[in-house]
């Protein structure tokens, strides 16, 4: 009997065998190779590859939808197709040059160490050209066929891995790698399978066909338990399933506090990946969408690419209202941050300031979201909003997409509600000029609004201590927020990591704030901490 530590990708305690999966090692001939053909040969390989990833899609939850679509777009990438149309003029076999590029594409993104979500989209790039180089060789996508459900090994899980296995066949996953955010995980949360990541490469070196109990809860497996492990792990199972009804009862139960206060749960989120688990979650909406997380490496994505993301995250919020923050670079750190240099820093020109120094790439992404409102409950906010200046800057940037929208007769939501993210404490001491300006609506972003505060930043560890989001600073600000939105009657959201805190959503709710958005693992514990809370009239002082 054997413990491997690793991390929890996706909850849950589970008893069975284990089946490692085993990948094609790739090999390629030197030709000579007739680089029209092998173009044709690529050319078909790609419309089979992208006629299984569309089928997938559509067997799938919304969730996997997007990631297979999105693998399925990554094959019509100009850029990247247009290196491998390089490779194979230059004498190179269509195989091997896709396997090239496909690789070298993945590594910008797996070296993308301080953005986790745009390192989880190396491995569908590898999906994605993989099952194009196995067409290519003759080779089934299908790895394996079972007749009794398995705990799945593996150094990584692909996301066609876990819909190329029969259905229900899957008890767990392990993986001597990957991410507890990767695509597969998200997957594995979403259909329910447990599963931990970063195990090594001892376990995988000789488990095959052995027992093992995975508790991905704890982040550990052990191999060949004793009897006495065995009988522990299948009555800590059944306390689980019972644990399991009651959360179910609970999601079920209405929002509303001790003493009657309606209140409302949303999510932080990054794309459809993890909205559909959110929904399932008991998310009633999406508070926060960070949109920069969509962008690929090197360019901004089009109006047309923008506007296919945007639909497919109110395709998994299921018709709930999904809030989309306005590119903030250099607080999601994405790959255009390589770009931005030292403007994008904590105190630099991010948000809306950088929106409005790049008045094309704005202008592209308002009219991407007005339009898919059109397809669904969608608003916009504006982070980073510095005074009313800035809102009206951005306002008029809002009235020139709807002229040119009019003028192109595209259909788009007239109406679109646009609101300001206050992150910035400036922006809550004049609350008051964004609604006489016509605000629609105010997010109180608790992560910035509380270092900006404090002067400290949350991601240094020596000065945690500094920061406070529940301090007697940021309630005093929030407050003047709230009274501001109710002489208004403008709506407020309060979001951040301090909001899955249940002690703090509990002290955010007696400070008036009835709506909360916060990562969707917070969810249920935050619920059934305001269930169990009195709301206090807001109209009350609070010491």
């Amino acid at each position: 009997m054997k413990v491997y530590k690793g991390a929890s990708a996706s909850p849950g305690l589970v008893l069975g065998q284990v089946s490692r999966l085993e990948r094609h090692v790739e090999t390629f001939s030197d030709g000579p190779f007739n680089p029209e053909r092998e173009q044709r040969m690529l050319d078909e390989a790609i419309h089979t590859a992208q006629t299984e990833l569309d089928s997938m899609a559509e067997r799938s939850a919304p969730t996997e939808q997007a990631i297979f679509l999105f693998q399925s777009m990554m094959l019509e990438d100009e850029g990247m197709m247009n290196e491998v149309r390089f490779q194979i003029k230059a004498g190179v076999g269509a195989a091997e040059a896709m396997d090239r590029v496909g690789r070298r594409y993945a590594e910008r993104l797996a070296n993308m160490k301080d953005n986790a979500y745009m390192q989880l989209r190396s491995v569908d790039i590898l999906d994605a050209t993989s099952r194009v180089v196995n067409i290519l060789g003759n080779r089934p996508r299908v790895w394996m066929a079972l007749d009794h459900p398995v705990i799945l090994a593996a150094d990584v899980l692909m996301p066609t891995d876990l819909f190329s296995v029969p259905s229900g066949m899957i008890l767990g996953l392990i993986t001597s790698e990957g991410s507890g955010q990767s695509h597969a995980a998200i997957i594995a949360r979403a259909m329910n399978i447990p599963g931990i990541v970063q195990v090594g490469q001892g376990f995988l070196d000789d488990c095959d066909g052995r027992a093992v109990i995975l508790d991905a809860t704890k982040g550990e497996c052990i191999l060949d338990p004793d009897a006495a492990a065995r009988q522990q792990a299948v009555t800590r199972i059944c306390e689980l399933q019972r644990e399991n009804e009651e959360l179910s009862a609970l999601r079920a139960l209405p929002n509303r506090t001790r003493d009657g206060a309606a209140f409302e749960l949303l999510a932080n989120c990054f794309g459809p990946e993890d909205i559909d688990t959110a929904m399932q979650s008991g998310a009633c909406g999406v508070g926060l969408l960070r949109s920069s997380y969509m962008m690929l490496p090197g360019r901004i994505l089009d109006e047309q690419e923008q506007y296919f993301f945007y639909t497919s995250c109110l395709a998994a919020a299921n018709g709930c209202p999904v809030t989309v923050r306005t590119f903030d670079f250099g607080a999601d750190r994405t790959m255009a941050d390589a770009y931005q240099g030292l403007q994008s820093s904590k105190l630099g020109l991010r948000g809306i300031r950088n929106s409005l120094r790049n008045p094309r790439q704005f202008e592209t992404q308002i009219c991407a979201l007005m339009r898919a409102a059109a397809r669904g409950p969608l608003r916009v906010m504006f982070p980073m909003v510095t005074d009313v200046e800035d809102w009206d800057a951005a306002m008029e940037v809002v009235e020139r997409c709807r002229q040119r929208l009019r003028e192109r007769g595209v259909s788009f939501n007239e109406d679109t509600s646009f609101g300001v993210m206050l992150s910035v404490p400036s922006a809550c001491l004049t609350a008051e000029e964004f609604v006489a300006h016509g605000c629609g609506f105010f997010v109180i972003g608790t992560n910035d609004l509380t270092q900006y505060t404090h002067a400290v930043d949350r991601e240094l560890a020596p000065a945690e201590h500094y920061y406070r989001p529940a301090s007697k600073a940021m309630k005093k600000l929030i407050r003047m927020v709230m009274d501001t939105a109710k002489q208004g009657n403008v709506p407020v959201t309060i979001c951040g990591l301090a909001v899955g805190n249940p002690a703090n959503a509990t002290q955010y709710l007696q400070l008036g704030l009835r709506s909360f958005s916060m990562s969707p693992q917070n969810l249920l514990e935050a619920k059934k901490a305001l269930l169990e809370a009195d709301a206090l009239p807001e109209e009350e002082e609070l010491e």
